[in-house]
């Protein structure tokens, strides 16, 4: 019982370890730049082409969230 324990601890913290790796080298690596909206759904279309309900999609994506640090909801 006591091994199984440590080695989840062992996983636990290597994990973690990778994780705060992984933002680390991110933080190094991105750069801040101000787009707006409509430079997003610009970019979106010339990306997905011209449908609508994709790229609706794609910017209200979780990654895409992430990304602007905004939530961008489209209703209609």
């Amino acid at each position: 019982m006591a091994k199984a324990q440590r080695r989840d601890q062992v996983k636990r913290q290597t994990r973690q370890t990778k994780v705060a790796r992984a933002k680390a080298k991110v933080g190094r690596s991105a750069r801040q730049v101000q787009v707006t909206l409509g430079d997003l759904i610009a970019a979106a279309f010339d990306t997905v082409g011209g449908e609508v309900k994709k790229v609706a999609r794609v910017i209200s994506s979780p990654t895409m969230t992430q990304a602007t640090g905004k939530r961008v909801v489209f209703v209609g």
